[in-house]
């Protein structure tokens, strides 16, 4: 049976080319993996309270595209370093997940799916990070999962909710979550 690393490196797609351009509103998150763990842990975070978007909510390490951006995955690593203290030569990037769009700020997403290159201590930039935590993927591809459809929205879309690590995951980091942990039981 392949390992969780050899599972995620089949589930993930390459990233795009950079000469792709951007929409103005685009934005990226990584999703970090320890692979020294066979449990493969996934870095996640807690916005602060601090912050104008997302407030008080787990999110992967992310944000906004910026003009001087290369492209999506170097806008996803250079958020990494600015909210977590992770370089990019931490990292070594699998590829990319489908792009989701936020319900709450209608920014399209794209999750940069990445494996951490030795021991890496997150330093969270206070602003921006309440704190950050770690769950297995293992631990993950098990938890509890439920959907429920915005009541009163006319688009009937659904919000999907993890339980984990004693945790609450929901919105779009959820809807990521689904779409990488679908690609892991389908392989």
């Amino acid at each position: 049976m392949a390992t969780l690393v050899e599972r995620l490196r089949d589930a993930v797609s390459p990233t795009a080319s950079p000469d792709e351009p951007e929409p103005s509103d685009a934005a990226a998150v990584v999703l970090l993996f320890d692979p020294a763990d066979a449990g493969l842990p996934l870095l996640f975070m807690r916005r602060s309270r601090l912050v104008r978007t997302h407030r008080g909510q787990i999110a992967f390490p992310g944000g906004g595209i910026e003009d001087h951006d290369e492209s999506i995955v170097h806008a996803g690593l250079r958020e990494l370093q600015e909210e977590m203290g992770v370089a990019p030569e931490q990292v070594d990037v699998l590829g990319q997940l489908r792009p989701v769009l936020t319900a709450t700020s209608y920014r399209k997403v794209t999750p940069v799916v990445a494996l951490q290159r030795g021991s890496v201590a997150p330093v969270p930039e206070p602003y921006e990070v309440a704190e950050w935590f770690r769950i297995p993927l293992a631990e993950l591809i098990d938890a509890p999962f439920t959907a429920r459809s915005i009541p009163g929205d006319p688009m009937a879309r659904q919000v999907y909710f993890y339980e984990a690590g004693g945790r609450v995951i929901w919105g779009a980091s959820a809807a990521i979550l689904h779409d990488l942990l679908g690609r892991l039981k389908a392989a």
